[in-house]
């Protein structure tokens, strides 16, 4: 058979393969989480209740910090059958709006998304849709020097503000964003200048300390909820710097964050760690490793250098 043209409209129907599963240890971005019990994860370490996890590098932490490098707000409309969660809808969000998610209308055009809540919320299919923070950045001393892996590498990692999570990582970026007494690095300062500052600059002006309290759901239970907060200041040097890993790593951010690109999205819910598991502290581990989580090798200013960065 030489010509399959007359098949083509089979490939609606084939097969394209499921998520490809990949080890904590091998991810580009490292989910961090807390646990809310304990158990033993996939290499048989226990993960402690209330501790800080980092997925496939560092147990039982009381902190985290991090430098961000990239935060971005999604829109996901999540289904649970038979316990099992999907996603049934999701916007990158990119660019100015309108957004459109992922699903189609009944008519086969694009769905426009709400742009805000209580437009979402009058909606009958957005109304359960929700917004999420992703904030990704270096894992870091509090300090601020970058924690390496034994290859010298810096490790990136990634929170996710969702639910009960979402107030608190949006409060802390929107702080950041409307704090006028950060002098602006960019001179000489314009109305453009500043304004790209506050959205994308000020929030690699300092590191990133993160901590986690508990508090009640409408339903009675107690949840692990983020705190973050501002640590030391970074110099001008380091903050272009960031800026720069920024950029270099930006296509890496999307395609682990932008699952609109990924095929079967609806499918990932439980197949690809930090995707669309909506608990991402509470999803089992499925990846078998006999690796041990990645030694830290605290970074000085003469074994680390921005520019030395290669991926």
């Amino acid at each position: 058979m030489k010509d399959f043209s007359e098949y083509a409209e089979l490939g609606e129907v084939g097969f394209q393969g499921g998520a490809e599963q990949v080890a904590p240890e091998e991810e580009f971005f490292h989910s961090v989480y807390v646990s809310s019990s304990n158990r033993k994860n996939h290499i048989n370490i226990t993960e402690q209740v209330d501790k800080f996890q980092i997925r496939g590098v560092q147990y039982n932490l009381d902190e985290v910090n991090m430098i961000i490098t990239h935060t971005k707000e999604i829109l996901t409309k999540v289904k649970t059958e038979r316990g099992k969660d999907t996603t049934e809808c999701f916007s990158f969000k990119r660019g100015e709006p309108p957004w459109y998610g992922t699903s189609k209308l009944p008519n086969g055009q694009q769905r426009q998304c709400p742009q805000t809540s209580p437009e979402r919320a009058v909606n009958d299919f957005c109304s359960s849709c929700r917004a999420q923070i992703i904030v990704a950045g270096i894992y870091c001393k509090a300090d601020g020097s970058p924690i390496l892996t034994e290859e010298k590498k810096p490790i990136f990692v990634f929170i996710r503000g969702k639910g009960m999570r979402y107030s608190n990582v949006s409060k802390y970026l929107g702080d950041l964003y409307s704090d006028d007494k950060i002098q602006p690095l960019i001179q000489p300062a314009t109305d453009q200048t500043r304004a790209f500052e506050k959205a994308v600059v000020n929030n690699k002006r300092f590191i990133t300390n993160i901590t986690s309290t508990k508090e009640q759901s409408q339903y009675g239970n107690s949840v692990n909820v983020f705190v973050l907060n501002r640590g030391i200041q970074l110099d001008k040097n380091t903050v272009e710097k960031v800026l720069q890993l920024s950029k270099q790593t930006l296509n890496k951010f999307e395609e682990k964050f932008d699952w609109s690109k990924r095929r079967g999205v609806a499918n990932y819910g439980q197949a690809v760690e930090g995707v669309l598991s909506t608990t991402t502290d509470e999803s089992p581990f499925v990846e078998e490793s006999k690796e041990n989580t990645k030694k830290e090798e605290p970074a000085g200013e003469q074994s680390f250098n921005f520019n030395d960065i290669t991926f």
